[in-house]
């Protein structure tokens, strides 16, 4: 019995986007792909216009530090608190919303005179960051049916390697020739243009909705979905794989500075090549899942045991890497350590939205990434630690990558074993059903 109130939707087209053309499937991908890099470059503007910034305002090391660090200040918190509002709120709103905050933290910084709105400024973005990708993604799945979410799940995600491809140079000519404030001032601007494109391009898709006259799905208990053996194993390696991207991010061109001994400049351009490759690897991956998929390759074997497989080279190239003293190996190593991790942010996240009900699916999204990025909060505090109590930073690095390292083959396995999404997609469905029957 339908409860009172409770309005139908249009029922949904039987391959789940029939109703909506290629058009507009795809131009709302291409909005979210442009979401995340607008998402990494207000991220990553704050690095590069670290020095000016510490020059004006005379800010220490430690207090720049601070800074940066307080953009994860409430990530995870309200990466989880939108995800769960994502089930009654439209996914439209919620990313404008999102942009919109993103475009005031940034024009706020422009007026600043301290390092108090500075630091408000930054808290607010990294708390309207948070929920970014697993929305964007959510977004995304609504469009698409099951066997069709790895090459939009691998654009989106990819959004994050193609920023540093191109906003990174781009904000540097800014802040360059314009100063760093303009940098800012640049990125407000193009959040403002995005708000007002997706205000028109921006929808729902057709795959959620439920057939006409029908009550609204019984839902789930979370911990059924986040303790099945699918979910749990693709957390243990996005754990692994986020402590490398943070590693990535904060400690790579260091690495390649003090313990490797490259200049500057061959540092630079040796770091950009696990973007590079991250980002061609990502798409290539989503294409042949996909492809997989397509042919009837179950999603065990297309999406866990070759997104497995991926991880656990990503994992021995990181314990490996400190072992090689061959250059061109070496480079080699660390294009596979910084690269093949990237593939699982997209896979993994395609698997929980396998095996969650559609009204769920943005909390667990959401949930799935405020416990994985605490390991952005761990990484870059102990890999400092551990290089300070080494007898030098060789030695210190050695330990820090065996980490990940060891983090990403753990999950890998995982993968292999324990991500079975149709068996933990069967089992959920079938308590919604059992929780429906009166």
């Amino acid at each position: 019995m339908k409860p009172a109130g409770t309005r139908p939707r249009p029922a949904a087209p039987a391959d789940g986007a029939a109703g909506s053309t290629w058009l507009r499937r795809w131009s709302v991908v291409g909005m979210l792909l442009l979401f995340m890099l607008i998402n990494y470059g207000d991220k990553t503007v704050l690095g590069l216009a670290a020095r000016p910034i510490m020059h004006e305002f005379g800010l220490s090391p430690s207090q720049y530090g601070l800074l940066s660090s307080s953009f994860f200040f409430l990530f995870s918190v309200c990466a989880l608190a939108v995800g769960l509002a994502s089930s009654r709120i439209s996914t439209r709103w919620i990313l404008l919303v999102l942009a919109l905050v993103w475009a005031v933290t940034q024009v706020s910084v422009v007026a600043a005179s301290g390092i108090g709105l500075l630091l408000v400024s930054r808290i607010a973005l990294g708390a309207a960051e948070g929920p970014a990708q697993p929305m964007a993604l959510h977004a995304a799945h609504s469009w698409f049916p099951n066997a069709k979410r790895n090459i939009p799940s691998a654009l989106i995600v990819g959004g994050g390697a193609l920023g540093g491809a191109i906003a990174t140079p781009l904000l540097t000519v800014v802040i360059v020739h314009f100063g760093w404030r303009a940098a800012f001032l640049a990125m407000f601007l193009v959040g403002c243009v995005w708000c007002v494109l997706w205000l028109v391009i921006g929808r729902d898709g057709p795959v959620d909705r439920a057939p006409a006259g029908a009550a609204p799905a019984a839902r789930v208990p979370y911990r059924r979905i986040l303790l099945s053996g699918t979910w749990l194993g693709g957390f243990t390696g996005a754990f692994g794989a986020y402590w490398t991207s943070t590693l990535m991010v904060a400690w790579l061109p260091t690495y390649l500075e003090t313990a490797l001994g490259y200049s500057t400049g061959e540092a630079a351009a040796i770091a950009t090549i696990p973007w590079l490759a991250g980002l061609l690897l990502t798409f290539a991956h989503g294409a042949i899942t996909q492809w997989l998929l397509h042919l009837g390759v179950p999603s065990r074997i297309a999406r866990g045991i070759l997104g497995g497989c991926v991880l656990i080279l990503a994992g021995l190239a990181m314990v490996l890497l400190p072992t090689v003293t061959q250059p061109a190996l070496r480079i080699v190593l660390i294009a596979v350590a910084f690269s093949f991790h990237g593939v699982t942010f997209a896979n993994g996240q395609t698997v929980n939205s396998e095996i969650s009900p559609p009204a769920q699916r943005g909390a667990v999204l959401s949930v799935s990434v405020a416990l994985v990025t605490i390991a952005g909060l761990l990484a870059p505090y102990v890999t400092g630690r551990l290089v300070e109590a080494a007898d030098g930073p060789a030695a210190g690095f050695a330990t820090a990558f065996a980490i990940p390292g060891v983090l990403m083959m753990a999950g890998g396995l995982a993968a292999l074993f324990f991500v079975r999404p149709e068996r933990d997609a069967r089992r959920i469905a079938a308590l919604a059903v059992a929780k429906e029957k009166p």
